[in-house]
């Protein structure tokens, strides 16, 4: 494989800018590997080399060389230089690291993932003292499998005001965010059997239906097009999961016709609607859809957590049970962990109790607003021909495009990046539009450029290739 030269690195990075060379030099090559313009197995001039033909240090270079071996976008090998990474023959999973804010990035973000950044901590620890002080010794031992009643009293308030949702504290269940909420109540409908029919949308959250799957129960795709669901098309099963607030990933919401005609087929048949309440409280053009549990509180579980607006390390969720399945879904809480941690979950209702966490989400709709803001006016300005969807809600956007290759090519350019993105493709049983779902959350400022880019070369070579 041939070895590369400063010259063909200067080709691919661009005019060198009178600051931040370090930056230049780091992001430049990341994209150039992950885009395909440096290719597989191409050998890194040395640092010296390097160093003097693009005219900066040499310990900038090997810092940025550094880096990037960590992230497996180059590979060092020994008693050799340093190569360009073949990044579709890595293991599964091991994708370029985001680079995102600083070396504490550890994992990839997923693409509804909120900006750590913006994680109130000083409320957050204002309400762990304030609740650990007033918290009773007796809340201290093994904790009640179905959430601390202080907890669930808070959220029961925060849901009927925010969410329109009848609730009171005997129906919260707290859960360690919505995937334990859907594993449980996935357990409680297979009745430790399988071959229980579940319906998802289509495209879905993979993960969501892996997890019904692995529950064991069998899973129908019913399609979504511009107004939600298609109600139309639903067969006879035991239970519907659904994102009617901000439909993952196309943003949709369903049409108030086909919510009630969803709320009718679980009545006819006594089945159970799991409503997911994705993004539903970060709503940008309007006040947020009520819950579709307001139509009918007894066929309808809400799931909700504070992964998308604190943070998914606290691990936090609940889910709003119908009579029916309370008791049940309690028992399986129980067997899977005894309960959520008491001090966390303390902490949390003080946060709600005292107005913090309305004050966060007003702060970070704010902030996501003027994000997606800007994103969206420079892919109006620079690459008008790209059609956008989902951008009236939530951490994530859809942007379509023309063939598979350019999918792909998308998709490992931004995640190289450090932009979470996933194919479109994937997310539906049925595959055949393509485009990438954006995570948006942390692209900003000098990113936006780049996402444009990307997205617009990604779009420009399949219709050369057309």
């Amino acid at each position: 494989m041939r070895r590369l030269q400063p010259e063909d690195l200067l080709l691919v990075l661009g005019a060198r800018p009178p600051t931040d060379v370090g930056a230049w030099l780091r992001d430049g090559l990341r994209d150039a590997v992950a885009t395909g313009r440096l290719e597989p197995g191409a050998t890194l001039p040395s640092s010296r080399t390097a160093a003097a033909g693009l005219g900066v240090a040499r310990g900038t270079v090997a810092a940025a060389v550094d880096e990037l071996v960590g992230e497996g976008v180059l590979e060092s090998r020994p008693r050799s230089s340093v190569v360009v990474a073949d990044l579709d023959r890595r293991p599964r999973g091991a994708a370029a690291r985001p680079a995102g804010p600083g070396p504490g990035a550890e994992r990839p973000a997923s693409v509804g993932a909120p900006d750590p950044a913006l994680f109130p901590r000083a409320a957050w620890a204002r309400a762990v003292r304030d609740a650990m002080r007033e918290l009773p010794d007796a809340e201290l031992g093994y904790p009640d499998p179905q959430g601390l009643l202080g907890l669930r009293q808070a959220l029961a308030a925060h849901l009927r005001t925010a969410r329109a949702a009848p609730v009171e504290a005997e129906d919260v269940v707290v859960v360690s965010g919505v995937a334990q909420g859907l594993a449980l109540l996935g357990e409680v409908l297979a009745g430790g059997g399988s071959g229980r029919r579940v319906v998802v949308e289509d495209p879905a959250s993979p993960g969501v239906v892996a997890q019904l799957r692995d529950s064991g129960l069998e899973v129908v795709p019913v399609p979504v097009d511009d107004r939600g669901l298609r109600t139309d098309a639903l067969p006879d099963a035991a239970a519907a999961v659904v994102t009617p607030a901000h439909q993952f990933p196309l943003g949709v919401v369903l049409a108030p016709d086909r919510r009630r005609e969803l709320v009718a087929w679980a009545q006819d048949g006594g089945r159970l609607l799991l409503e997911d309440d994705y993004d539903a409280e970060l709503r940008y053009d309007r006040q947020p859809v009520g819950a579709l549990r307001g139509l009918d509180p007894e066929r309808v579980a809400l799931l909700g957590s504070v992964s998308k607006l604190l943070s998914p390390a606290l691990r936090l969720g609940w889910v709003v049970a119908p009579a029916g399945v309370r008791e049940a879904l309690v028992d399986a809480k129980r067997r899977a962990d005894l309960g959520c941690s008491v001090p966390e979950q303390a902490a949390f209702a003080r946060l709600i109790a005292d107005g913090a966490y309305a004050r966060h989400l007003r702060r970070a709709r704010l902030t996501y607003k003027r994000r997606r803001g800007l994103l969206l006016d420079a892919l109006a300005r620079d690459a008008p021909h790209l059609p956008v969807e989902g951008v009236a809600a939530g951490l994530h956007l859809v942007v379509r495009l023309p063939d598979g290759d350019g999918e792909a090519r998308a998709v490992s350019a931004l995640r190289g990046a450090g932009v979470p993105a996933e194919p479109l493709s994937g997310t539906s049983a049925h595959p055949g539009a393509r485009g990438v779902v954006v995570g948006a959350a942390r692209v900003q400022g000098t990113a936006v450029p780049r996402v444009v880019q990307i997205l617009r070369s990604a779009a420009d070579g399949a219709e050369a290739r057309a």
